[in-house]
C-alpha cells in the first residue's frame, strides 16, 4: 500500500481539479466574458489565490532549489523581484478594471490597441503573447513530467501528456472559473506541503535552520554572495538586469495583466496587490531546501534536486512525504499551465483573429475557437518539451520575460501619457520585439558576436525596452497627440 500511495495522491488530486474545474465553469451565464473574464466577479479569496499561485509555478518549486545548489545567492532575485513586482498593478489596475468594464474588454491587447486605434498594436501584442507563453508553458510540462517520473516511471512527456490532459479539460469546460476556483485548492497546497518540508528537512539532516545557515557558512561561504560559485558566476550586472527586467516584465504578463477583469470591483484589483507579498512566504522554505541539499555531497545541480533531496535515506521521509511533496509540484505546475491555456486560447481569438485578421464570427464562435486553440497549445508544448530538455527552467522563464516587458511603455504610457501616439507605439513595439527576437538568435547562432553586443551581459529584455520606450517617447513628441475626445475613454481626470 505504501508504494502505491504517491499514485493514489497524485491521481486523487488530478480527479478533484478535475471536477472542480469543470463544476465552476457550470456557475456563469457562457459566452465570451464569462469563458475569459469570470463575468468580473471574482471577490477576495479566489482573487487572492488567482494573482499568487498563477505567478508562482513549477520553476518555483524546482528552480529555487536548484539556483540555490547552483548558483547561491544569485537566488534572491526571486524575493527582490517578487516583493515589488505587482506595485506598477496598484496604481494602473482600478483604472484597467474600470476602462474595462465600461468598454467591454477581456485582454490586454485589446485595451492598448483601441487606446491607439491600432489593430497593428492589438495584433503584435496578441502574436507575441501566444510566443512568450510556450516556454513559460513548457516549463509547467517539464515539472508535471519530473514529478510523473519520478511517482510512476513514466517518461516524462507521457506523464506531462496525463497530467495536462485534465488541465486542458478543466479549462476548456471551466473558462476562467475553472482556472481560478482550482487556483484556490492548489495555492492552498502549496504553501502548506513547502512550509512543513521547508523547517523539517533542515531540522532533520542538519540540526535546524540556524544550524544549516552556520554550516554553510563554514563549507560555501560563497554561495552566501555574490558573484556566487566560480562555476556559475553571477555579476552585479546581471543580477540587476534579471532583477530588472523581472520587476517590469511581472505585471505586463497578459495572464496576470487580465485578472484586473475578473475582479469583483476596482478598489479589489488594489486589495489583491496589497495582500498579495504575503504569498511570497512561500518561497522562504524552498530558499531554505536549496541550502539544505547543498550540504549534502553529490547533490544534482538539475530540477530534480527538491526530488531527490526527499527521498534521501537518511531523511527517512518514506513515500507520505514524498506523495505530498508530488502533489505541490503538481499544484505549482498546474496553476500556472491552467492560466496561460486560458489566457493563449482567449488572447489568440480575441487579439489575433477577430481583431487581427478582421474575423467575423459571433460570441458563441468566439468561445469554440478559444477552446481549440488551448488543445492545440496543450499539444504544440508536448511537443516542444523533448525540444528543450537539456535547458534550464531558470533561463526559460528569462527568456519568456524578455516579451511581455515590451508591453510596458505602450500600456503605461496609453493610460497616463496624452502625448502617446498610435505611430508612437506601433514603432516602439516593433522595435522592441524585433531587438528581443534578434539578440536571442545572435546569442545562439553567434555567442562571439552577441558578447560584443552586449559586454556587461544585461538580459535582453532590458536592452529591447530601452529601444521600444525611446522610440516611443520620441515619435510621441514629433507627431500630434490623439483627439482629446477619444483619450478620455482611457487617461482619468484628462479634463
Amino acid at each position: 500500500m505504501s508504494a502505491a500511495l504517491p499514485a493514489i495522491v497524485v491521481f486523487g488530486y488530478l480527479a478533484v481539479a478535475l471536477v472542480v474545474g469543470a463544476l465552476a465553469g457550470t456557475r456563469g451565464r457562457g459566452g465570451t466574458s464569462d469563458f475569459v473574464a469570470g463575468e468580473r466577479a471574482f471577490g477576495p479569496l479566489v482573487m487572492y489565490f488567482v494573482m499568487g499561485a498563477t505567478v508562482f509555478s513549477a520553476f518555483a518549486l524546482l528552480g529555487t532549489p536548484q539556483r540555490v545548489v547552483e548558483r547561491g545567492s544569485d537566488v534572491f532575485y526571486i524575493l527582490a523581484f517578487g516583493s515589488v513586482g505587482f506595485v506598477p498593478m496598484f496604481f494602473f489596475g482600478p483604472q484597467v478594471r474600470r476602462v474595462g468594464a465600461r468598454e467591454g474588454y477581456v485582454t490586454q491587447a485589446e485595451l492598448v490597441g483601441a487606446r491607439y486605434q491600432s489593430r497593428l498594436v492589438t495584433t503584435m501584442m496578441g502574436v507575441a503573447t501566444v510566443v512568450a507563453f510556450v516556454p513559460y508553458l513548457v516549463i509547467q510540462l517539464k515539472g508535471a513530467g519530473i514529478v510523473m517520473e519520478a511517482v510512476m516511471g513514466w517518461e516524462r512527456t507521457l506523464g506531462a501528456g496525463v497530467v495536462y490532459a485534465v488541465v486542458v479539460v478543466y479549462v476548456v469546460l471551466g473558462g476562467m472559473r475553472g482556472v481560478g476556483w482550482t487556483n484556490v485548492i492548489q495555492g492552498v497546497v502549496m504553501i502548506i506541503v513547502v512550509w512543513i518540508l521547508g523547517l523539517w528537512i533542515p531540522s532533520r539532516l542538519h540540526g535546524g535552520v540556524t544550524a544549516m545557515f552556520d554550516a554553510v557558512v563554514q563549507q560555501h561561504p560563497e554561495h552566501l554572495t555574490l558573484p556566487g560559485p566560480a562555476s556559475r558566476p553571477t555579476t552585479l550586472f546581471k543580477y540587476s538586469s534579471e532583477v530588472l527586467v523581472s520587476v517590469l516584465g511581472f505585471t505586463m504578463w497578459p495572464q496576470v495583466f487580465m485578472k484586473c477583469f475578473t475582479a469583483r470591483s476596482a478598489r479589489l484589483v488594489r486589495w489583491s496587490v496589497l495582500v498579495y507579498p504575503t504569498f511570497l512566504f512561500f518561497l522562504v522554505p524552498l530558499i531554505f531546501l536549496g541550502y539544505a541539499a547543498l550540504l549534502v555531497p553529490d547533490a544534482p545541480r538539475d530540477e530534480t534536486v527538491l526530488l531527490w533531496l526527499v527521498n534521501l535515506p537518511e531523511l527517512g521521509a518514506g513515500p507520505l512525504v514524498f506523495s505530498f511533496l508530488a502533489f505541490a509540484i503538481l499544484a505549482a505546475s498546474m496553476s500556472t499551465g491552467d492560466a496561460l491555456l486560458h489566457g493563449g486560447g482567449s488572447i489568440f481569438v480575441r487579439d489575433v483573429l477577430v481583431v487581427g485578421f478582421g474575423a467575423d464570427i459571433s460570441d458563441r464562435q468566439q468561445t469554440v475557437a478559444m477552446r481549440i486553440t488551448i488543445l492545440v497549445m496543450g499539444a504544440l508544448g508536448l511537443l516542444l518539451l523533448q525540444a528543450t530538455e537539456r535547458v534550464s527552467i531558470v533561463d526559460l522563464l528569462l527568456l519568456a520575460y524578455a516579451i511581455p516587458i515590451q508591453f510596458l511603455p505602450p500600456t503605461l504610457l496609453g493610460l497616463y501619457w496624452p502625448r502617446a501616439n498610435r505611430a508612437a507605439a506601433e514603432w516602439g513595439l516593433g522595435c522592441g520585439l524585433a531587438a528581443v527576437v534578434s539578440l536571442f538568435a545572435i546569442g545562439q547562432l553567434a555567442p562571439a558576436v552577441y558578447g560584443l553586443i552586449n559586454p556587461l551581459g544585461l538580459q535582453i529584455g532590458v536592452l529591447g525596452l530601452a529601444l521600444n520606450l525611446g522610440v516611443m517617447i520620441a515619435l510621441s513628441l514629433a507627431r500630434p497627440s490623439m483627439a482629446k475626445s477619444h483619450l478620455k475613454r482611457f487617461i482619468r481626470g484628462l479634463g
